[in-house]
Formats: structure tokens, C-alpha cells, sequence
């Protein structure tokens, strides 16, 4: 089953969570791929201070070592990260 929200471009952790486990691989991925794909996706793209992406960035266990910038992009985290731009219209 796909989870697809449209016209929802400020998620909340638990809608991001809800789409990364309807994803049909998620029982594959570590919890270091989720939690790194949804840091990520709320880095690239929380709207300010008072969105709810900038809040489950500041709230996030996940912490990105000194030399990482962005989602290794030959990893599960990135296909989890893809699927969120895809589920929340932030598909480039």
C-alpha cells in the first residue's frame, strides 16, 4: 500500500513516519536510514522557525556526523527520502 498526501507540503514526524512505513522496502531499512531520510527531508525543506518541518528537525535524535551534508545518495535512506518528496510534492 502507498501512502500519498497531496497539498501537504509542512509534514508533521508522524505523517513523514506514517508514508516511510507503507514504503514496501521499509522493513529492509536500519533505523539510522529512516530517521536520517526524514532529518534530511526537514533540512531541505522547512519553510522557517514556526514550520513543522523546522520542528521535527530541531527535535530530532538524528545527528549528522562532522563530514556529512546531505543523505548518502547510494543508500535506503535516500530511496526513504525520495519517497517523502514524492509523497509530500517535493519531487525536483
Amino acid at each position: 500500500m502507498r501512502v500519498i498526501i497531496t497539498g501537504m507540503g509542512d509534514p508533521n514526524f508522524e505523517e513523514m513516519l506514517a508514508v516511510l512505513e507503507a514504503y514496501p522496502y521499509f522493513n529492509e531499512a536500519s533505523d539510522f536510514d529512516w530517521q536520517s531520510a526524514i532529518y534530511w527531508f526537514a533540512n531541505d525543506w522547512h519553510g522557517g522557525q514556526w514550520s513543522s518541518l523546522y520542528s521535527v528537525l530541531s527535535t530530532s535524535s538524528y545527528r549528522p556526523g562532522v563530514l556529512e551534508n546531505c543523505v548518502d545518495p547510494n543508500s535506503m535512506a535516500h530511496d526513504l527520502y525520495c519517497e517523502l518528496e514524492n509523497a509530500f510534492g517535493f519531487n525536483t
